[in-house]
């Protein structure tokens, strides 16, 4: 009797050893779950900062968008002036002329 009552001790000692083990993984496991939902918490802010940062540079881009296109319209209506104008172009062209002339006398 001795000899089953020390197998059933060592059993049950074995069953507790292995019921420590298994409650020891199942803790880690818990802390290990628990990481992982802070890391996907902190994932997620991250990911809203930086959509709030990509709709502010969407923005950007939009107004910047229009804003060359406001000032293509203006380019074009300047060259449109200036084009027609003739006069003009004559008159520029001889202050040009004029300040080359000073220039190179004067600097030689």
């Amino acid at each position: 009797m001795d000899g089953l009552h020390e197998q059933a001790l060592v059993s049950h000692d074995q069953s507790d050893a292995y019921a420590e083990q298994r409650a020891s993984a199942v803790t880690q496991i818990e802390s290990t779950i628990v990481e992982l939902g802070q890391i996907f918490t902190q994932l997620a802010t991250m990911i809203k900062e930086q959509e709030e940062q990509v709709m502010r540079i969407g923005d950007n881009v939009d107004e910047t968008v229009a804003n060359v296109e406001l000032g293509y319209g203006e380019l074009l209506k300047y060259f449109q002036g200036i084009s027609s104008n003739r006069w003009l172009m004559v008159k520029i062209f001889l202050v040009v002329l004029v300040f080359f002339i000073i220039f190179v006398v004067f600097m030689t």
